[in-house]
Protein backbone atom coordinates (compact mmCIF):
# COMPACT_ATOMS: atom_id res chain seq x y z
CA UNK A 1 0.00 0.00 0.00
CA UNK A 2 1.18 4.01 -0.58
CA UNK A 3 1.59 5.31 2.13
CA UNK A 4 0.19 9.17 2.13
CA UNK A 5 -0.84 12.06 3.68
CA UNK A 6 -3.61 13.75 2.99
CA UNK A 7 -6.36 16.04 4.22
CA UNK A 8 -9.99 15.06 3.43
CA UNK A 9 -12.42 17.05 0.83
CA UNK A 10 -16.01 18.07 2.20
CA UNK A 11 -18.35 15.69 0.24
CA UNK A 12 -19.91 17.10 -3.26
CA UNK A 13 -23.59 17.70 -2.97
CA UNK A 14 -25.79 15.39 -5.49
CA UNK A 15 -26.72 17.47 -8.52
CA UNK A 16 -29.72 18.78 -8.65
CA UNK A 17 -32.56 17.45 -11.41
CA UNK A 18 -31.23 18.61 -15.17
CA UNK A 19 -33.12 19.90 -17.91
CA UNK A 20 -31.28 19.60 -21.04
CA UNK A 21 -27.79 18.85 -20.08
CA UNK A 22 -25.30 20.13 -21.92
CA UNK A 23 -21.21 20.87 -21.75
CA UNK A 24 -20.17 22.39 -18.41
CA UNK A 25 -15.62 22.47 -18.54
CA UNK A 26 -13.83 21.90 -15.82
CA UNK A 27 -15.07 21.50 -12.31
CA UNK A 28 -13.42 22.56 -8.74
CA UNK A 29 -16.67 22.10 -6.26
CA UNK A 30 -14.81 19.66 -4.41
CA UNK A 31 -11.76 20.40 -2.81
CA UNK A 32 -9.09 17.69 -4.33
CA UNK A 33 -6.77 16.08 -1.20
CA UNK A 34 -3.61 17.29 -0.11
CA UNK A 35 -1.21 14.52 -1.33
CA UNK A 36 2.56 15.55 0.47
CA UNK A 37 4.37 12.93 -0.16
CA UNK A 38 6.11 13.27 -3.42
CA UNK A 39 6.43 9.51 -4.26
CA UNK A 40 2.90 8.96 -4.23
CA UNK A 41 1.34 8.80 -7.41
CA UNK A 42 -1.41 11.02 -7.03
CA UNK A 43 1.55 14.25 -6.05
CA UNK A 44 1.37 15.48 -9.23
CA UNK A 45 -2.41 16.78 -10.15
CA UNK A 46 -3.49 15.87 -13.81
CA UNK A 47 -6.60 16.50 -15.89
CA UNK A 48 -8.94 13.79 -16.95
CA UNK A 49 -12.11 13.69 -18.55
CA UNK A 50 -15.08 12.32 -18.00
CA UNK A 51 -17.69 12.20 -20.84
CA UNK A 52 -21.10 10.79 -21.50
CA UNK A 53 -24.47 11.60 -22.44
CA UNK A 54 -26.69 13.01 -20.70
CA UNK A 55 -27.15 14.27 -17.46
CA UNK A 56 -30.90 14.39 -17.54
CA UNK A 57 -31.60 11.08 -15.14
CA UNK A 58 -30.23 10.07 -11.79
CA UNK A 59 -28.29 7.45 -13.50
CA UNK A 60 -25.74 9.74 -14.43
CA UNK A 61 -26.21 12.47 -11.78
CA UNK A 62 -25.15 9.70 -9.61
CA UNK A 63 -22.60 8.39 -11.96
CA UNK A 64 -21.50 12.42 -11.63
CA UNK A 65 -21.73 12.81 -8.70
CA UNK A 66 -18.99 9.60 -7.42
CA UNK A 67 -16.50 10.27 -10.34
CA UNK A 68 -16.15 14.04 -8.62
CA UNK A 69 -15.73 12.12 -5.30
CA UNK A 70 -13.12 9.91 -6.41
CA UNK A 71 -11.50 12.55 -8.62
CA UNK A 72 -11.21 14.26 -5.49
CA UNK A 73 -9.29 11.36 -3.53
CA UNK A 74 -6.92 10.56 -6.22
CA UNK A 75 -5.91 14.43 -6.56
CA UNK A 76 -7.32 14.91 -10.07
CA UNK A 77 -8.89 17.78 -12.19
CA UNK A 78 -11.53 16.68 -14.00
CA UNK A 79 -13.52 18.40 -17.07
CA UNK A 80 -16.92 16.91 -17.39
CA UNK A 81 -18.56 17.29 -20.83
CA UNK A 82 -22.21 15.76 -21.96
CA UNK A 83 -22.47 15.31 -25.59
CA UNK A 84 -26.31 14.98 -25.45
CA UNK A 85 -26.41 11.69 -27.61
CA UNK A 86 -24.75 13.71 -30.64
CA UNK A 87 -21.83 11.63 -32.59
CA UNK A 88 -20.68 14.84 -33.45
CA UNK A 89 -20.67 16.59 -30.07
CA UNK A 90 -18.26 13.53 -28.77
CA UNK A 91 -16.03 13.45 -31.45
CA UNK A 92 -15.40 17.14 -31.21
CA UNK A 93 -14.80 16.67 -27.41
CA UNK A 94 -12.40 13.81 -27.67
CA UNK A 95 -10.43 16.05 -30.37
CA UNK A 96 -10.31 18.92 -27.73
CA UNK A 97 -8.61 16.19 -24.99
CA UNK A 98 -5.96 15.49 -27.31
CA UNK A 99 -5.40 19.46 -27.98
CA UNK A 100 -5.74 20.14 -24.43
CA UNK A 101 -3.45 17.42 -23.44
CA UNK A 102 -5.64 15.44 -21.13
CA UNK A 103 -4.12 12.72 -19.15
CA UNK A 104 -6.79 10.03 -19.04
CA UNK A 105 -10.53 9.70 -20.76
CA UNK A 106 -13.72 7.86 -19.17
CA UNK A 107 -16.85 7.86 -21.88
CA UNK A 108 -20.36 6.65 -21.90
CA UNK A 109 -20.93 6.72 -25.35
CA UNK A 110 -25.02 6.85 -26.47
CA UNK A 111 -24.25 5.39 -29.74
CA UNK A 112 -22.14 1.84 -30.31
CA UNK A 113 -20.78 2.70 -33.46
CA UNK A 114 -19.05 5.65 -33.09
CA UNK A 115 -16.72 3.76 -30.71
CA UNK A 116 -14.06 2.64 -32.89
CA UNK A 117 -13.14 6.56 -34.00
CA UNK A 118 -13.61 8.64 -31.31
CA UNK A 119 -11.50 6.11 -29.30
CA UNK A 120 -8.53 5.62 -31.87
CA UNK A 121 -8.64 9.88 -31.59
CA UNK A 122 -7.38 9.16 -27.90
CA UNK A 123 -5.63 5.86 -28.84
CA UNK A 124 -3.63 7.65 -31.58
CA UNK A 125 -2.91 10.57 -28.78
CA UNK A 126 -1.68 8.14 -26.49
CA UNK A 127 -4.13 8.89 -23.72
CA UNK A 128 -5.77 6.23 -21.47
CA UNK A 129 -9.62 5.35 -22.48
CA UNK A 130 -11.35 3.46 -20.10
CA UNK A 131 -15.49 3.17 -21.42
CA UNK A 132 -18.82 1.38 -20.08
CA UNK A 133 -22.44 0.74 -21.35
CA UNK A 134 -22.09 0.88 -25.12
CA UNK A 135 -19.05 -0.75 -27.81
CA UNK A 136 -19.44 -1.43 -31.23
CA UNK A 137 -19.74 -4.84 -31.98
CA UNK A 138 -16.22 -6.75 -32.86
CA UNK A 139 -14.14 -3.68 -31.71
CA UNK A 140 -12.67 -5.22 -28.49
CA UNK A 141 -10.02 -2.97 -26.99
CA UNK A 142 -6.75 -5.19 -28.36
CA UNK A 143 -8.17 -3.99 -32.19
CA UNK A 144 -8.01 -0.35 -30.92
CA UNK A 145 -4.58 -0.74 -29.37
CA UNK A 146 -3.52 -0.01 -25.60
CA UNK A 147 -4.51 3.19 -24.71
CA UNK A 148 -8.30 1.56 -25.01
CA UNK A 149 -7.76 0.46 -21.56
CA UNK A 150 -10.88 -1.24 -20.53
CA UNK A 151 -14.37 -1.86 -21.19
CA UNK A 152 -17.22 -2.41 -18.38
CA UNK A 153 -20.81 -3.14 -18.68
CA UNK A 154 -23.89 -4.59 -16.87
CA UNK A 155 -24.97 -8.25 -18.26
CA UNK A 156 -27.84 -6.59 -19.99
CA UNK A 157 -29.51 -9.27 -21.20
CA UNK A 158 -29.45 -11.28 -17.96
CA UNK A 159 -30.79 -7.87 -16.24
CA UNK A 160 -33.82 -7.96 -18.41
CA UNK A 161 -33.99 -11.82 -18.10
CA UNK A 162 -34.48 -11.34 -14.13
CA UNK A 163 -37.09 -8.20 -14.08
CA UNK A 164 -38.77 -9.32 -17.04
CA UNK A 165 -39.51 -12.66 -15.27
CA UNK A 166 -40.48 -11.14 -12.15
CA UNK A 167 -42.67 -9.05 -14.08
CA UNK A 168 -44.29 -12.51 -15.89
CA UNK A 169 -44.70 -13.98 -12.59
CA UNK A 170 -46.70 -10.74 -11.09
CA UNK A 171 -49.09 -11.22 -13.98
CA UNK A 172 -49.87 -15.10 -13.59
CA UNK A 173 -47.55 -15.98 -16.66
CA UNK A 174 -50.11 -14.83 -18.76
CA UNK A 175 -51.12 -11.70 -20.25
CA UNK A 176 -50.46 -8.96 -23.11
CA UNK A 177 -46.99 -7.32 -22.33
CA UNK A 178 -45.77 -3.75 -23.49
CA UNK A 179 -41.79 -3.38 -23.66
CA UNK A 180 -40.88 0.23 -23.96
CA UNK A 181 -37.03 -0.45 -25.51
CA UNK A 182 -33.99 2.27 -25.02
CA UNK A 183 -32.15 3.52 -28.02
CA UNK A 184 -31.52 1.44 -31.33
CA UNK A 185 -27.81 1.19 -31.65
CA UNK A 186 -26.85 1.61 -28.51
CA UNK A 187 -25.22 -1.44 -26.67
CA UNK A 188 -27.11 -1.94 -23.47
CA UNK A 189 -30.58 -1.46 -25.15
CA UNK A 190 -29.98 -3.68 -27.91
CA UNK A 191 -28.82 -6.27 -25.37
CA UNK A 192 -31.70 -5.69 -23.07
CA UNK A 193 -34.22 -6.29 -25.81
CA UNK A 194 -32.24 -9.86 -26.11
CA UNK A 195 -33.36 -10.45 -22.04
CA UNK A 196 -36.77 -9.29 -22.79
CA UNK A 197 -37.06 -12.22 -25.92
CA UNK A 198 -35.30 -14.81 -23.59
CA UNK A 199 -37.76 -14.04 -21.04
CA UNK A 200 -40.90 -14.48 -23.39
CA UNK A 201 -39.64 -17.48 -24.38
CA UNK A 202 -39.70 -18.95 -21.38
CA UNK A 203 -43.56 -17.37 -21.19
CA UNK A 204 -45.32 -18.55 -24.06
CA UNK A 205 -48.87 -17.30 -22.57
CA UNK A 206 -47.54 -13.80 -22.36
CA UNK A 207 -48.02 -12.02 -25.42
CA UNK A 208 -45.67 -8.47 -26.38
CA UNK A 209 -48.26 -6.40 -28.18
CA UNK A 210 -45.89 -3.48 -29.15
CA UNK A 211 -42.08 -2.70 -28.54
CA UNK A 212 -41.50 0.91 -28.86
CA UNK A 213 -38.25 3.40 -28.25
CA UNK A 214 -38.35 4.91 -24.96
CA UNK A 215 -35.12 7.07 -25.99
CA UNK A 216 -33.62 5.95 -22.11
CA UNK A 217 -35.87 9.13 -21.39
CA UNK A 218 -39.14 10.21 -19.93
CA UNK A 219 -39.85 12.86 -22.29
CA UNK A 220 -39.72 10.48 -25.20
CA UNK A 221 -41.75 7.98 -23.23
CA UNK A 222 -44.38 9.89 -22.23
CA UNK A 223 -46.30 10.19 -25.61
CA UNK A 224 -45.69 6.85 -26.70
CA UNK A 225 -46.91 5.13 -24.14
CA UNK A 226 -50.23 7.51 -24.05
CA UNK A 227 -50.67 6.34 -27.45
CA UNK A 228 -49.81 2.63 -26.27
CA UNK A 229 -51.84 2.87 -23.04
CA UNK A 230 -54.94 3.35 -25.71
CA UNK A 231 -53.98 1.10 -27.92
CA UNK A 232 -54.02 -1.55 -25.30
CA UNK A 233 -55.97 -0.81 -22.20
CA UNK A 234 -55.98 -4.59 -21.77
CA UNK A 235 -51.99 -4.52 -21.03
CA UNK A 236 -51.21 -6.60 -17.53
CA UNK A 237 -47.62 -5.83 -17.66
CA UNK A 238 -44.99 -3.65 -19.16
CA UNK A 239 -41.02 -3.25 -18.79
CA UNK A 240 -38.94 -0.59 -19.27
CA UNK A 241 -35.12 -0.55 -20.36
CA UNK A 242 -34.39 2.02 -18.06
CA UNK A 243 -36.06 4.22 -14.94
CA UNK A 244 -36.33 7.11 -16.71
CA UNK A 245 -38.47 5.60 -18.97
CA UNK A 246 -40.07 3.77 -16.35
CA UNK A 247 -41.37 6.97 -14.97
CA UNK A 248 -42.71 7.95 -17.23
CA UNK A 249 -44.87 4.98 -17.61
CA UNK A 250 -46.20 4.93 -14.25
CA UNK A 251 -47.13 8.66 -14.53
CA UNK A 252 -49.25 7.96 -17.16
CA UNK A 253 -50.56 4.79 -15.36
CA UNK A 254 -51.48 6.56 -11.93
CA UNK A 255 -53.02 8.96 -14.04
CA UNK A 256 -55.66 6.90 -16.07
CA UNK A 257 -56.34 4.99 -12.71
CA UNK A 258 -54.80 1.79 -14.36
CA UNK A 259 -53.09 -1.02 -11.75
CA UNK A 260 -50.35 -2.52 -13.92
CA UNK A 261 -46.92 -3.47 -13.11
CA UNK A 262 -44.07 -1.94 -14.45
CA UNK A 263 -40.58 -2.77 -14.04
CA UNK A 264 -37.29 -1.32 -15.22
CA UNK A 265 -33.35 -0.87 -14.60
CA UNK A 266 -31.25 1.48 -12.86
CA UNK A 267 -33.27 1.82 -9.68
CA UNK A 268 -33.69 6.37 -9.54
CA UNK A 269 -34.80 7.48 -6.95
CA UNK A 270 -38.24 8.30 -8.24
CA UNK A 271 -38.79 4.95 -9.43
CA UNK A 272 -37.42 3.39 -5.25
CA UNK A 273 -40.43 6.04 -4.34
CA UNK A 274 -42.59 5.06 -6.40
CA UNK A 275 -41.58 1.11 -5.24
CA UNK A 276 -42.71 2.49 -1.86
CA UNK A 277 -45.87 3.69 -2.26
CA UNK A 278 -47.10 0.73 -4.21
CA UNK A 279 -49.68 0.39 -7.49
CA UNK A 280 -47.53 0.23 -10.33
CA UNK A 281 -43.92 -0.06 -9.71
CA UNK A 282 -42.69 -3.60 -8.74
CA UNK A 283 -38.73 -3.87 -9.54
CA UNK A 284 -35.64 -2.24 -11.03
CA UNK A 285 -32.26 -3.74 -11.74
CA UNK A 286 -29.39 -1.98 -9.46
CA UNK A 287 -26.38 -1.56 -12.29
CA UNK A 288 -25.06 0.79 -10.03
CA UNK A 289 -24.03 4.28 -11.77
CA UNK A 290 -22.31 5.85 -9.25
CA UNK A 291 -19.82 3.27 -8.74
CA UNK A 292 -19.57 2.77 -12.36
CA UNK A 293 -19.04 6.45 -13.11
CA UNK A 294 -15.66 6.38 -10.53
CA UNK A 295 -14.79 2.74 -11.27
CA UNK A 296 -14.13 3.37 -14.65
CA UNK A 297 -11.89 6.41 -13.85
CA UNK A 298 -9.95 4.30 -11.62
CA UNK A 299 -9.19 2.29 -14.44
CA UNK A 300 -7.52 5.34 -16.19
CA UNK A 301 -5.56 5.97 -12.89
CA UNK A 302 -3.80 3.06 -12.93
CA UNK A 303 -2.84 2.92 -16.41
CA UNK A 304 -1.86 6.53 -16.49
CA UNK A 305 0.54 5.30 -13.67
CA UNK A 306 1.83 2.22 -16.08
CA UNK A 307 -0.42 -0.64 -14.16
CA UNK A 308 -1.27 -2.86 -17.53
CA UNK A 309 -4.54 -5.12 -17.51
CA UNK A 310 -4.61 -8.59 -18.27
CA UNK A 311 -6.66 -9.25 -21.55
CA UNK A 312 -9.73 -10.91 -19.89
CA UNK A 313 -10.10 -7.88 -17.92
CA UNK A 314 -9.90 -5.56 -20.71
CA UNK A 315 -13.54 -6.34 -20.83
CA UNK A 316 -15.84 -7.02 -17.85
CA UNK A 317 -19.09 -7.60 -16.90
CA UNK A 318 -20.05 -5.93 -13.56
CA UNK A 319 -22.25 -6.73 -10.40
CA UNK A 320 -25.84 -5.42 -10.23
CA UNK A 321 -28.95 -6.64 -8.50
CA UNK A 322 -32.95 -6.65 -8.54
CA UNK A 323 -34.31 -4.68 -5.93
CA UNK A 324 -37.83 -5.74 -5.72
CA UNK A 325 -39.10 -4.94 -2.39
CA UNK A 326 -40.11 -1.96 -0.55
CA UNK A 327 -38.27 -2.15 2.10
CA UNK A 328 -34.94 -2.53 -0.14
CA UNK A 329 -36.28 0.53 -2.15
CA UNK A 330 -36.31 2.27 0.73
CA UNK A 331 -32.93 1.30 1.77
CA UNK A 332 -31.37 1.37 -1.81
CA UNK A 333 -32.24 5.13 -1.44
CA UNK A 334 -30.95 5.95 1.95
CA UNK A 335 -27.49 4.59 0.86
CA UNK A 336 -27.48 5.88 -2.81
CA UNK A 337 -29.15 8.70 -2.91
CA UNK A 338 -29.97 10.56 0.48
CA UNK A 339 -26.63 9.55 2.16
CA UNK A 340 -23.50 12.45 2.34
CA UNK A 341 -21.23 10.29 0.36
CA UNK A 342 -21.41 7.26 -1.49
CA UNK A 343 -20.58 4.00 0.46
CA UNK A 344 -17.16 3.43 -1.56
CA UNK A 345 -13.22 3.25 -0.14
CA UNK A 346 -12.46 4.78 -3.65
CA UNK A 347 -8.42 4.08 -2.81
CA UNK A 348 -9.16 0.32 -2.58
CA UNK A 349 -10.01 0.51 -6.08
CA UNK A 350 -6.43 0.79 -7.23
CA UNK A 351 -3.81 -1.68 -8.35
CA UNK A 352 -1.36 0.97 -8.26
CA UNK A 353 -2.38 2.63 -4.51
CA UNK A 354 -3.28 -1.19 -3.26
CA UNK A 355 -1.62 -3.90 -5.12
CA UNK A 356 -1.72 -6.15 -2.39
CA UNK A 357 -5.17 -5.54 -0.85
CA UNK A 358 -7.05 -4.13 -3.74
CA UNK A 359 -11.02 -4.46 -3.66
CA UNK A 360 -13.61 -3.74 -6.73
CA UNK A 361 -16.40 -3.54 -3.91
CA UNK A 362 -18.71 -4.89 -6.55
CA UNK A 363 -18.45 -8.45 -8.31
CA UNK A 364 -16.97 -8.52 -11.76
CA UNK A 365 -16.25 -10.94 -14.30
CA UNK A 366 -14.08 -11.24 -17.74
CA UNK A 367 -16.62 -10.41 -21.01
CA UNK A 368 -15.95 -13.65 -23.57
CA UNK A 369 -16.74 -11.17 -26.64
CA UNK A 370 -17.44 -14.60 -28.99
CA UNK A 371 -20.71 -14.48 -26.51
CA UNK A 372 -21.09 -10.81 -26.18
CA UNK A 373 -21.77 -10.38 -29.69
CA UNK A 374 -23.10 -13.56 -30.44
CA UNK A 375 -26.23 -12.08 -31.72
CA UNK A 376 -24.11 -9.38 -34.62
CA UNK A 377 -22.71 -10.91 -37.90
CA UNK A 378 -19.28 -10.42 -37.64
CA UNK A 379 -17.55 -8.42 -40.57
CA UNK A 380 -16.27 -10.01 -43.55
CA UNK A 381 -13.16 -11.30 -42.86
CA UNK A 382 -12.92 -10.17 -39.37
CA UNK A 383 -11.30 -12.32 -36.30
CA UNK A 384 -10.45 -11.89 -32.91
CA UNK A 385 -7.23 -10.82 -31.75
CA UNK A 386 -5.33 -14.27 -31.36
CA UNK A 387 -4.11 -13.28 -27.91
CA UNK A 388 -8.21 -14.15 -27.05
CA UNK A 389 -7.58 -17.31 -27.72
CA UNK A 390 -4.30 -18.06 -26.07
CA UNK A 391 -6.18 -16.31 -23.06
CA UNK A 392 -8.79 -18.84 -23.32
CA UNK A 393 -6.92 -21.83 -23.80
CA UNK A 394 -4.09 -20.90 -20.89
CA UNK A 395 -7.36 -20.71 -18.57
CA UNK A 396 -6.31 -17.34 -17.85
CA UNK A 397 -10.09 -16.10 -18.00
CA UNK A 398 -10.99 -18.48 -15.34
CA UNK A 399 -7.89 -17.17 -13.60
CA UNK A 400 -9.38 -13.66 -13.54
CA UNK A 401 -12.55 -14.65 -12.66
CA UNK A 402 -11.61 -16.28 -9.34
CA UNK A 403 -8.85 -13.16 -8.19
CA UNK A 404 -12.04 -11.10 -8.61
CA UNK A 405 -14.39 -12.95 -6.75
CA UNK A 406 -11.19 -13.28 -4.09
CA UNK A 407 -11.07 -9.47 -3.98
CA UNK A 408 -14.30 -8.67 -3.53
CA UNK A 409 -14.55 -8.28 0.27
CA UNK A 410 -16.41 -4.74 0.90
CA UNK A 411 -20.05 -4.95 -0.32
CA UNK A 412 -21.65 -1.81 -0.08
CA UNK A 413 -25.09 -3.21 -0.69
CA UNK A 414 -24.83 -6.21 1.97
CA UNK A 415 -27.87 -4.85 4.15
CA UNK A 416 -29.96 -3.89 0.90
CA UNK A 417 -29.31 -7.46 -0.44
CA UNK A 418 -31.15 -8.88 2.10
CA UNK A 419 -34.30 -7.23 1.74
CA UNK A 420 -34.54 -8.35 -1.74
CA UNK A 421 -37.25 -11.30 -2.36
CA UNK A 422 -36.00 -12.91 -5.78
CA UNK A 423 -32.60 -14.44 -5.82
CA UNK A 424 -31.70 -13.26 -2.37
CA UNK A 425 -30.56 -9.41 -3.83
CA UNK A 426 -27.72 -11.87 -5.77
CA UNK A 427 -25.74 -10.07 -8.66
CA UNK A 428 -27.13 -10.84 -11.73
CA UNK A 429 -23.52 -11.78 -13.73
Amino acid sequence: MVQIGLTLPVAAPLLAACGTASNTGAESQVPAVEITDPNDPRFERRTVLDSFYTLDNDYFQGWDRASREMCAVYNLERDRQVDNSSVDALRGIFEAAVTRQIAGVVNAPAVAASTPEVIGITQQAGIPTSTAWSNAPWSTPLDIGDYFVSYQAGNDEALARAVCEILFKEMGGKGKFIHIEGQRGNSASDRRNVGVDEALAAYPNVQMVAREEGGFSRSVTQPVIESLLTAHPDVAGIMCSNDDSAIAVVNALESRNMQVPVVGIDVINEFLDAMQRGGTALASAAPHGSWLGAYCMVKVFDAMNGFQLTVPERMMYFGGFVVDTPEAAAAYQDLMYKAERFPFDYEKWSRVLHPDDWDPQNSLRPIDPNAYWANYPKPAGYQLPPDYATATDSGEFQRIEEMYKTAFKIDPWKDIRKLCKNNGGADVL
